[in-house]
């Protein structure tokens, strides 16, 4: 991991913590956009997207013109610097995690500990680091413009997931649709597909002998299938069209897929059901490991090493479920099993 420092850009203050020497700095906001910063040589700056976007209506967080962002990437440019942007929604988890390292009680929210919590939490996490995307100058509008597809695409899919929802998946019940259908007719082909630790991870169980899967899972009755209908939902819409991405009329690979429908980023933490589906039911509470980062829950985390352990289970899980994904995705695009 390359070196870094974390900034805390304000409208007129800018608050520097350089993680080697631990030393904290002061400078105008206007030193930081020339980018006069001490002991700044050979180090990245890390600094959180909200305040580093365009000034739209006289916003207290975001404290430039576009024209003075650009400047500021050129400037970056013009010295080899990379400008990282780190999501400030997950800026009170690292406050967290630093707490639970340094000290028994949560950190206070404040610029210079907002700093120094996210260079720790980026340090014993060097993967997130390497996540963070690099700051590129664009106006709100552009930005918009840009991701207009995604919420559109995400909000037809919380409109499929919803009606699909109240229904009950068609589990013990008379409603059917092209989703309902498909798992009914290819389930155990899905299931066969996948390596054992991935079907015992989506729960698709098999019978006493092991040759076939549970009646419940064969005859539609389970719940367990409710997240399998949620899956399938990603790929095939219940009146039976391919699910496409609405900005190039494809069907979307697992890249776009995580991030859109599953919410597996921290720059789009609110995805719709579909997402909170997967991160708040399965993912978490179908987790072997049962501590919590709620500090006051009773299996709240005592250490980094239990974080580690759930971030840990978290990530098994989430290549559990790409692999589902990418296995069902073959069977309905490329196979074209409808």
């Amino acid at each position: 991991m390359k070196k870094f420092i974390v900034c805390d850009v304000g409208n007129k203050t800018t608050y520097v913590f350089i993680p080697e020497t631990k030393k904290h700095y002061q400078i105008s906001t206007e030193e930081f956009i020339s980018l006069n910063i001490p002991e700044l040589d050979g180090h990245d700056i890390v600094i959180e997207d909200a305040h580093i976007r365009s000034q739209e209506d006289n916003s207290l967080a975001q404290s430039w013109t576009i024209d003075k962002l650009k400047y500021l990437r050129s400037i970056a440019n013009s010295k080899n610097i990379e400008i990282l942007c780190f999501p400030q929604k997950v800026t009170p988890k690292a406050r967290k995690i630093a707490s639970i390292a340094v000290r028994p009680e949560l950190i206070d929210k404040h610029d210079k500990n907002d700093i120094e919590s996210i260079a720790f939490y980026l340090q014993e996490f060097p993967e997130a680091y390497d996540s963070l995307k690099v700051f590129d100058p664009i106006t709100y509008e552009d930005f918009e413009k840009k991701v207009s597809h995604i919420y559109q695409d995400r909000d037809v899919l919380t409109e499929d997931s919803n009606t699909s929802r109240n229904e009950q998946y068609g589990i013990k019940t008379d409603y059917e649709d092209a989703v309902t259908s498909w798992i009914k007719k290819y389930i155990s082909i899905l299931a066969f597909n996948l390596d054992n630790e991935t079907r015992e991870w989506a729960c698709l169980e098999m019978n006493a002998k092991g040759n076939a899967l549970k009646p419940g899972l064969i005859n539609y009755t389970s719940d367990k299938l409710k997240f399998i209908y949620g899956v399938i939902n990603t790929i095939l819409t219940p009146s039976g069209e391919l699910r496409m991405r609405s900005d190039i009329n494809k069907p979307p690979y697992w890249k776009y897929a995580k991030q859109v429908y599953f919410g597996l980023t921290p720059y789009h933490m609110h995805a719709g059901v579909t997402a909170s589906n997967y991160k708040y039911h399965k993912r978490k509470a179908g987790s072997a490991c049962k501590k919590s980062m709620n500090l006051e829950s009773k299996n709240a985390v005592k250490n980094l090493d239990d974080v580690r352990e759930i971030r840990e289970a978290m990530n098994t899980s989430d290549k559990h479920l790409r692999t589902l994904w990418r296995t069902a995705r073959k069977m309905i695009v490329e196979d074209g099993l409808r």
